[in-house]
């Protein structure tokens, strides 16, 4: 059986309006913090049982439509043989990419085998997940696309300017394009092994993509993000999130021809930008700081613009917040899933 989200990306008719929303397993949840009180968030990400506990929280108190696997985007360089450490808050690796040489070494060094067995307790987590889900639940894997993942690579820890990975870009085209094209490489191989893990949609997240200008990211950066969902949609669809998708709103338009299912619109741009093309999105974040009546207000005025039509998934126009009151969480999603079609 098809799930709603399955039939939203499709542009099939739903009996509901499809929800999930990202960073939906985290702080916010009271379940999740006594778990965290024991653990760190490393140590939960690399223990399928804990992975799989928490993915499932928001299911089982929300009903909502999707599960997205408890992770982190540098989970993919974990897989390639790099060290990851939480300690200090903010990820940090354990290797970098300086020049070309090493990016060489580097790719020599990558085997798609070694990287399955690494990241063994990863694909235990998404097959525990799908066992936990119900036939009527999507289960989103997910990646980073190639330029975020590559800033992560190049500078060892997030970046405020992501100044390494843009003079890459400026000094040498053709060695920035290598490096994008074997994360690209990568994180098929990195996708595939959650397809069949029981992933039925990825998701593909450009955390960094508002840091870049439009020209260049068309040129050199999105050839490498069509690469992936090409492949990747051969066997489930490919939604893509890209942060500051209000900076290249036009240059998005023709991946929908490229393998992309939906585009996952943040909270700078209508909702309905893209036409009636299939979308996902876009309260604003900080709505749910606010209060209940409000957020049933916003809610309902993204329903009544584009949840009548096919191909519209409701989500957050990033993830939630930290420390988000649970009494606006539990408005948005009532409001969604009472909404009359």
């Amino acid at each position: 059986m098809k799930t709603r989200i399955q039939k939203a990306l499709k542009m099939e008719p739903v009996d509901k309006v499809p929800i999930w929303f990202m960073r939906q397993a985290g702080r916010y949840l009271p379940e999740y913090r006594k778990i965290k009180e024991k653990n760190t968030f490393w140590e939960m990400v690399i223990n399928p049982e804990l992975a799989a506990e928490v993915t499932l929280q928001p299911i089982e108190r929300y009903n909502l439509d999707a599960a997205i696997i408890f992770s982190d985007i540098l989970t993919l360089l974990y897989g390639m043989g790099i060290n990851v450490s939480f300690e200090h808050g903010p990820p940090e690796t354990d290797r970098t990419v300086k020049n070309e040489n090493e990016l060489i070494q580097f790719k020599n060094e990558y085997n798609a085998a070694k990287m399955g067995e690494r990241l063994h307790f990863y694909t235990k987590a998404l097959q525990l997940t799908r066992k936990g889900l119900s036939d009527d639940k999507s289960l989103f894997g997910f990646a980073a696309a190639p330029y975020t993942i590559g800033s992560y690579l190049l500078e060892g820890k997030t970046s405020k300017t992501h100044s390494i990975i843009r003079a890459w870009l400026y000094s040498n085209p053709e060695l920035f394009s290598k490096l994008l094209d074997f994360l690209a490489d990568a994180t098929i191989d990195y996708c595939k092994l959650q397809i069949e893990a029981g992933a039925d949609v990825i998701q593909l997240f450009e955390s960094w993509g508002d840091s870049i200008d439009p020209l260049s990211y068309k040129k050199y950066v999105l050839p490498h993000i069509t690469k992936i969902s090409k492949e990747i949609s051969k066997t489930v669809p490919v939604v893509f999130f890209c942060r500051g998708a209000s900076i290249h709103r036009e240059n998005l338009l023709p991946v929908y021809n490229e393998g992309i299912s939906a585009i996952s619109v943040d909270w700078r741009l209508p909702i309905d930008f893209y036409g009636d093309l299939p979308v996902q999105g876009n309260l604003d974040p900080a709505c749910l700081w606010s209060d209940p009546k409000s957020v049933e207000k916003e809610t309902l005025k993204i329903l009544e613009t584009r949840g009548r039509k096919p191909g519209y998934i409701f989500n957050l126009g990033h993830g939630i917040y930290p420390e988000t009151p649970l009494e606006n969480v539990d408005a948005m999603v009532k409001t969604v899933q009472n909404f009359k079609l």
